[in-house]
């Protein structure tokens, strides 16, 4: 019945030859700047041609008997991408094998044949053989086999067939249920979804399936359909589903995103749909865009990028509102619970409605749309999508002066709190907000080319008025605080504001705050709110930079930044801005070591301030570490020390260490120091899986194991391929040594295997007592020095800077880098080698860079003085970070005397 072919070599040559002929067409009418839907048609029509005569040539391996048979008892149908002719050249293709009431044992196997073939000529299948009952019922359950055939169109095979299918799938899965097919589309595309709609696009985004990409415009297809029979733009645009503006803005977006997949998958010669750094740099150079002092040629490649994506994603959401059908309980709800407000408003149960008749004089100005929003914020809900699709549609061009009302209503909306985030997104969606505030405008889809930014400006700014909202339930510091502060408007507004200068050239903070000064005086505030916003905006960073790169427990350090600031109020604020700023970075960037510093340096300030804090003085904290440790001790064993014995250890304590370790850490600790001899090197290793990491905590207390100690510790994470995320040195008065290390593991997902802790425990004790050298572990795991790390892609200056004011005792070298295995222990080397003790040394990712910060004194112990000195420490760390970036670790020469820590 069916013969293989004898030829099939040459035949399986022929066959890629066509599909290379597809695809080099395709790159041919690329680099000749042909549109790129006009690209995905010839590519769909090639592999149309190219399916319906494999088809034939398939059946024509079958008797003649057979070969007129397949024809009737089954078809081909082109469903998904390959249906809808939006193919990129190296897309799957997506086919439905349809057959009768029963496959027949013909159809079977030549779909068996069929698909053999197209897998041998390397084509990326995807498939399914199914009757029409069955492909009816599985629709109904599952919307990934639904959506699909709403595209399905007839390649080969038996038509009359085919014409059942589409008619039993409009009436039994669209037409008769039309509101359970649209839920299982949205909630089908919905995962991940905020409650407000869909999140940020990723900075790396996926073409087809991140908010903003293609699967938005295959959403507004699906549901066009189910609503309105018609799915292409131009249909819904006559069934007045969608604006002229929209669709012209859809078009635009199709046609540059479908452009773009095209070039990813030229340029990759695969189905590559993910936007990387590496291609988001190959297209801004090949696309020509210039750049300029203030933004890099692939941040306005990515601007552009993000303003189609974000209108996109803006119109889908808006349609989906619009075309969703309401279901009979939420009707009857917005009957029950709903009510009038201000004559023109009804206020229902998760949205603000305005009757035709009002419509018209709610759009008449900014003042009246204002109102609107004031309203709805004050009740919780937000405009209904005819209320805000007609605000936007009537916006004026400008507005030179906002009046005293309008102003009036729009600060009364930044005084409320969790309703202030939904409501500021519509405001920014419908873009009145940047009537308001016109410097809005300038942050809209503003890239930052780093590793460290997972946002766009916009969308960082966003997420931190939500973040700072929520602090309304929060039952921690950060939640007292912001109870505490009366004028939430001037905090809210500097959360707003605080960004609003990126992008501009120059330090963001310092035209930051002009700009609020500009934005302060347009909406009528007073002088002295003016200024809080301004000093907020203006200091934004540095409360978090001193918190996280500082000694906290320095007193210069504490009162040079309190006079700063110079009042309780704008203290708060600052505090509760700045943990909604780093929270709002991206997830995971907020943590438990970042709150416990920045709440304790808040702390310290308020003191200054105010003359009150909500613990005790330092001592008087102190004092109650030590009882708290006491009491934890004596609960674990009765005969442990005495309470003298536990004073007398923590006396020799640095007050950073007993104000900022937890008391059960102390009693963790001593417990070790008790038992230790003078000889040994414990290691407690402990899981942390909240943040997936590792903490190694390495307590000795033997003088000749703290020799270059530090940096050797360093080294064995290196070369046990361990990511150090964060690094702490604490030495006692008596001598102890007290070292932890906040590390991933990254070859492991999960937490490492008992063998492998115990390996990285047993080298640490190895090299600190002499017996492993680094070096020879580095040559043993050869894994560092061997290749020339990469180019960093943010491109900023890597540089060691120099403080010796902010401490009477130590020197501060603050070092700028770009994180890579191995930086630390280079940089630690390089100190001991330069003869230098580092008595603190606070590790973070911090903002854009990596931040590695050493308190350091001479081997005497004094501040290091002399600017021939200090000069001379920071060009060997700078030469040190030059030469780790180009693969040659410099190596210093050590001088004789202590060696340094």
């Amino acid at each position: 019945m069916f013969e293989p072919l004898k030829d099939l070599k040459h035949v399986l040559t022929e066959r890629k030859t066509r599909i290379a002929a597809i695809r080099e067409k395709a790159k041919t009418l690329f680099e000749n700047g042909v549109p790129g839907i006009q690209i995905a048609s010839v590519i769909s029509d090639g592999f149309d041609e190219f399916l319906c005569r494999l088809a034939e040539e398939t059946s024509a391996q079958f008797s003649e008997e057979c070969r007129e048979k397949i024809p009737e008892q089954g078809a081909i149908v082109a469903i998904g991408g390959t249906g809808r002719g939006e193919m990129a050249p190296y897309s799957d293709v997506d086919l439905l094998f349809l057959s009768g009431w029963t496959v027949t044992p013909e159809f079977r196997e030549f779909v068996g044949a069929f698909v053999q073939n197209c897998w041998d000529s390397k084509i990326q299948l995807g498939h399914a053989t199914r009757d029409v009952a069955t492909c009816v019922t599985l629709a109904r359950q599952d919307p990934q086999i639904a959506t699909p055939l709403v595209e399905a169109r007839l390649l080969w095979g038996n038509e009359s067939l085919y014409n059942r299918l589409i008619a039993q799938f409009k009436q039994r899965v669209l037409f008769s249920r039309r509101r359970k097919f649209i839920e299982d589309c949205l909630e089908a595309r919905e995962v991940g979804w905020s409650e407000y709609g869909p999140p940020a696009q990723e900075l790396e985004p996926d073409i087809k399936s991140s908010s903003g990409g293609l699967r938005d415009l295959h959403l507004i297809r699906w549901i066009g359909y189910a609503r309105y029979g018609v799915k292409d733009i131009d249909s819904l645009k006559l069934k007045g589903a969608l604006t002229k503006e929209d669709a012209r803005k859809l078009k635009q977006a199709w046609e540059f995103l479908t452009k773009l997949r095209i070039d990813l998958h030229l340029s990759s010669q695969g189905a590559h749909d993910r936007l990387t750094k590496d291609e988001q740099l190959r297209i801004a150079r090949e696309r020509g865009f210039p750049g300029n002092e203030r933004q890099r040629p692939v941040e306005e490649f990515m601007q552009e990028y993000f303003h189609h994506s974000s209108e996109l994603a803006n119109i889908t959401r808006r349609f989906v509102a619009m075309e969703r059908p309401r279901s009979m309980a939420e009707r009857t709800r917005d009957v029950v619970v709903g009510h009038r407000a201000e004559g023109m408003f009804y206020v229902g149960a998760d949205r603000i409605e305005v009757a035709d008749r009002y419509l018209k004089r709610v759009c008449k100005d900014v003042e009246s749309m204002l109102k609107l929003y004031r309203a709805a914020a004050l009740y919780g809900v937000l405009p209904s999508p005819k209320v805000a699709e007609a605000i936007k549609e009537n916006l004026p061009e400008s507005l030179p002066e906002i009046s005293a009302n309008a102003s009036k209503a729009f600060l009364e909306i930044f005084r409320c709190t969790s309703a202030l985030g939904p409501i500021l997104r519509s405001l920014f969606e419908t873009r009145l907000l940047d009537l308001v505030i016109p410097q809005t405008t300038h942050i809209r889809n503003l890239l930052q080319f780093n590793h460290y930014h997972h946002f766009t400006v916009d969308e960082h700014t966003l997420r931190a008025v939500e973040a700072v909202t929520s602090f309304e339930d929060d039952e921690g510091p950060v939640g007292a605080v912001y109870d505490e502060i009366r004028h939430k408007e001037v905090l809210h507004l500097a959360v707003f504001l605080h960004d609003i200068g990126k992008g501009m050239g120059g330090d963001h903070s310092e035209i930051g705050a002009e700009i609020a000064g500009e934005v302060g005086r347009r909406l009528l505030l007073p002088k002295h709110q003016i200024e809080q916003i301004q000093l907020l905006v203006k200091l934004h960073l540095e409360m978090a930079d001193i918190a996280f790169r500082r000694d906290i427990t320095d007193l210069d350090q504490v009162v040079s930044f309190a006079q700063k600031i110079g009042s309780p109020d704008v203290l708060r604020m600052l505090y509760v801005l700045t943990v909604a700023d780093v929270t709002a970075v991206g997830p995971g960037t907020w943590t438990s070591w970042k709150a416990n510093l920045l709440t304790e340096f808040f702390d310290r300030c308020l003191v200054k301030l105010s003359g009150k804090r909500y613990g005790f003085h330092e001592q008087q904290r102190i004092e109650e570490t030590k009882q708290s440790v006491a009491k934890i001790l004596e609960q674990r064993d009765e005969d442990f020390c005495s309470i003298q014995w536990i004073s007398r250890q923590l006396s020799g304590f640095s007050a950073y260490y007993l104000t900022c370790t937890p008391p059960k850490q102390i009693a963790d600790d001593l417990e070790v120091i008790q038992r230790l001899g003078k000889k040994n090197v414990e290691v407690i290793a402990s899981w942390n899986p909240e943040i997936s990491s590792m903490e190694y905590r390495v307590i000795t207390g033997n003088p000749n194991y703290q020799s270059g100690c530090f940096h050797k510790m360093t080294g064995v994470m290196t070369a046990k391929r361990l990511s150090i995320l964060s690094a702490d040195i604490n030495t006692t008065a008596d001598g102890f040594v007290i070292d932890s290390f906040r590390v991933v593991d990254p070859d492991y997902t999960g937490e490492p295997p008992l063998s492998r802790i115990q390996d990285v425990a047993n080298t640490l004790r190895s090299v600190l007592s002499g017996d492993t050298s680094v070096e020879q572990l580095f040559v043993k795991n050869s894994r560092f020095g061997d290749a020339v790390p990469e180019a960093p892609i943010s491109e900023l200056p890597q540089r060691v800077q120099i403080d010796n004011d902010s401490s009477d005792t130590r020197t501060i070298f603050d070092v700028f880098a770009t994180d890579r295995p191995g930086l630390l222990y280079t940089l630690t080397k390089a100190l001991h080698d330069l003869d230098v003790s580092i008595d603190m040394a606070k590790i973070s990712t911090h903002f854009d860079q990596v931040i590695d910060v050493f308190y350091v004194q001479e081997l005497d112990g004094t501040r290091v003085r002399g600017g021939e000195r200090l000069e001379q420490i920071r060009l060997g760390l700078q030469q040190a970070l030059d030469d780790f970036d180009t693969g040659g670790h410099r190596r210093f020469t050590p001088n004789s005397g202590f060696a340094s820590r």
